[in-house]
This record gives structure tokens, sequence and C-alpha cells, in this order.
């Protein structure tokens, strides 16, 4: 939760920073995205450099690519650092 990445739609050309968050904390201005939303969904868990086709409603499909993660916050714990940029 709460990872920051720039996206591109490599169907489209658009590309777009967004943060990953809980539902209760979206906001489409601040680019704040629901992990439950479509597009929050279909970024969830992927790195730098991979990418999903993401299916839209009546039948198109775009294909999401992360760019880069910008910030990705870790478990805190002894061995950890509590966040790490990349």
């Amino acid at each position: 939760m709460n990872s920051r990445l720039i996206y591109s739609d490599e169907s489209t050309g658009m590309t777009r920073e967004v943060e990953l968050v809980y539902p209760d904390e979206a906001d489409h201005v601040t680019g704040r995205v629901s992990v439950l939303a479509p597009v929050g969904c279909a970024l969830l868990g992927l790195s730098a450099g991979q990418s999903i086709d993401w299916n839209l409603p009546g039948g198109k499909v775009h294909r999401l690519r992360v760019e880069r993660v910008l910030f990705q916050p870790q478990p805190i714990g002894p061995d950890t650092a509590a966040a790490r940029t990349l």
C-alpha cells in the first residue's frame, strides 16, 4: 500500500504518476488510486518494466506498463528499513 509509481498506457501513449492506496484514501485529483479501482487492481503487484493487458468495457484491451516505481514501503522489522526509494 502507498506505493508510488509511473505507468504508461501503451495503447494511448498516456503516462501517469499515481499512488496506490486503500479505498477510503482515494482521490483522483491528487493521483491517489484505490487498489480496488480497476486500474489500481491492474497495477497492484507489478514491478518496473512489467505490463498487463487491461480489459475495458466494450471489449477494448489496453496494455499498462509500469515505467518506474518511485516509492515502495517495506515491512518494519529489525532487519528492514521503514521504506525504500527505488
